[in-house]
């Protein structure tokens, strides 16, 4: 096998040219690389303390809330929405004013609020609460047929069953359709667990809708 040998001047050479050919081309590369290194340093920094932030305007509008201040709690909201309003924690914060208004015995702004999260795609591992919330909401503002299709329009997430069915059976007895209602609450309790007082409360409910339709025949 031959072995080129080459003495200092001719390596030299070789070194220079194989720099002029292929040097602009490694340089553009690192230039590159190192910026791609930096930059994304920088996305993830900006992203923890945009992180940090919508966390501490969260605890802010929770503590507002919890002191029953809701004036500074919404005013807190406006402006964790200007400042962090990719943030998940802007829904959270949302839910936390809208049950304070709904305590207040405000309705529409509470509603208005579930509807933002309803409205984010961004919020949708908020909308199964949210949903049942809002319904209550429609229910407590009479409106009963708006608040059934917020819920028969989707079927329940896991876990949402029991409270699915029941809120269904509450809206179908006071449209009148008693017979779907007690289907509803059968469901419901067929769902939960144990006899605890939700269970009672179901067993209740589904006495309240009179006999079933062979009784009635």
């Amino acid at each position: 096998m031959a072995v080129e040998l080459y003495d200092e001047h001719e390596q030299g050479e070789r070194v220079r040219k194989w720099i002029r050919e292929y040097g602009t081309a490694i340089a553009a590369g690192l230039i590159l690389a190192f910026g791609g290194i930096f930059g994304f340093r920088y996305w993830q920094d900006h992203q923890t303390a945009q992180s940090l932030l919508a966390a501490d305007f969260f605890s802010v509008v929770q503590n507002e809330v919890e002191a029953g201040q809701t004036e500074r709690a919404a005013e807190q909201l406006e402006l964790m929405r200007e400042q962090v309003s990719r943030s998940a924690y802007v829904g959270l914060a949302e839910l936390a004013l809208a049950s304070a208004f709904v305590s207040d015995g405000r309705l529409e702004p509470a509603a208005r609020l579930y509807r933002n999260v309803l409205d984010d795609r961004r919020m949708s591992t908020l909308w199964p609460v949210t949903r049942l919330r809002l319904a209550r909401v429609l229910e407590a503002q009479g409106d009963l047929r708006d608040a059934l299709a917020l819920i028969q329009d989707h079927s329940a997430p896991p876990g949402f069953g029991q409270a699915w069915a029941e809120l269904r059976g509450d809206l179908l007895t006071g449209l009148g359709q008693l017979d779907e209602a007690r289907l509803a609450y059968h469901e419901a309790l067929e769902l939960g667990e144990g006899g605890g007082a939700g269970q009672r409360l179901l067993q209740m409910k589904i006495d309240a809708t009179g006999p079933d339709g062979q009784e009635r025949s």
